[in-house]
């Protein structure tokens, strides 16, 4: 049997009453689908926003209730194993490893059937649970460096929630290209906890560690002489936001990587002046659209290439928490759904989720 999480819209806590339901497994697929089994999948921000009715894009499969009822399956990153393909199907076969290529196809679920267009190939050598991050971890930093500013050998970038999986892989990239990297993070409950915080972060790249009231007390001293010509901010707080910018070169770039686009900051009078004054492009963060500019060959390409450099050991994934999720398991709703609650709250320093699907 093949297992899903689901969700109602209607429910006033959504996370609460996911349930976990059984259906048969998938044999079967139209001409141009491949059926897959689920290996990994990464719980992100952008699935809470769905689960709560507030992300443009909808979950695009459901599965049935015993009482016949559908519901959306959530899940919008993973990897996968290809275990059947369509009579029509020529880029697949059976047994290569894939990821979802696009949002919303619901990941959460212990199989699958696909469009060979919601996929892509990734290397056999890399481990699922690291492929499971490629597209929402790895790539979404690669753009921010690459599509957002001009960056040359030497320039400096700053980014908030810098412990984040994106931050984590920013700092390793733009390391690879020559540029410098200050991260801020919020305070911590102690300063051993703040300097075990920054150890690490400079251990995976990041050139500066400040907490946000170094930033806001001792920034101007701290980051002088230095051409910080990108700010991203991925905390959508208005005075932090305005915080950065203050440290940006003329002509630089604040880029807002919220995944509902620019924050409310972009209506502040204030900043928009302060923007205009010092020539500073503000920018709204789209993977999708940074996807879109790439033909499925290098976006392919692009995910050999991050594997190629996990393999190496150039690329080192974050800290994160596997959670099992094996078929039939007595208790497995519950673990998840206790998981999933933990996980939306957000507590500080928690390590990102990947599901780990037991076949």
């Amino acid at each position: 049997m093949a297992e899903s999480l689901v969700f109602s819209y209607e429910a006033s806590e959504p996370v609460q009453e996911i349930r976990l339901v059984s259906s048969t497994t998938p044999t079967e697929c139209g001409p141009h689908e491949v059926v897959v089994e689920m290996l990994a999948a990464p719980i992100n921000p952008l699935d809470f926003l769905v689960l709560h009715g507030k992300y443009p894009v909808k979950p695009q499969n459901s599965a049935p209730l015993d009482n016949g009822e559908y519901r959306p399956i959530p899940g919008s990153d993973g990897a996968a194993r290809i275990i059947q393909t369509g009579s029509a199907v020529t880029q697949f076969h059976v047994g290569e490893p894939v990821i979802l290529r696009t949002h919303c196809r619901g990941s959460w679920r212990t199989h699958a059937v696909l469009d060979e267009n919601d996929v892509l190939r990734v290397p056999t050598t890399l481990d699922p649970r690291l492929a499971s991050i490629l597209r929402m971890g790895v790539a979404p930093a690669y753009f921010l460096l690459r599509d957002y500013a001009a960056l040359e050998p030497g320039d400096w970038i700053i980014q908030n929630a810098a412990t984040g999986t994106v931050s984590h892989f920013i700092s390793q990239l733009a390391q690879l290209q020559g540029v410098n990297v200050i991260s801020v993070i919020r305070n911590r409950a102690s300063a051993e906890e703040v300097e075990r915080t920054k150890r690490s972060l400079r251990t995976h790249g990041a050139s500066v560690v400040l907490t946000t009231t170094e930033l806001a007390d001792s920034g101007a001293e701290l980051l002088a002489g230095k051409r910080i010509a990108l700010a991203i901010d991925f905390v959508s707080d208005d005075a932090l936001a305005r915080q950065m910018a203050g440290f940006l070169a003329p002509g630089a770039t604040l880029a807002t990587a919220g995944f509902l686009g620019v924050s409310s900051a972009v209506r502040d009078g204030t900043l928009r002046q302060f923007l205009w004054q010092r020539n500073i492009t503000l920018k709204a963060f789209r993977l999708s659209d940074c996807l879109g500019r790439r033909s499925a060959f290098h976006q392919t390409a692009l995910l050999e290439w991050f594997a190629r450099l996990f393999v190496e050991g150039t690329l080192k994934a974050p800290a994160v928490e596997y959670v099992r999720w094996k078929r039939g398991e007595k208790g497995q709703e519950q673990i998840l759904r206790d998981m999933l609650q933990r996980h939306e709250k957000g507590a500080l320093g928690e390590r990102k989720k990947i599901l780990v699907f037991e076949h």
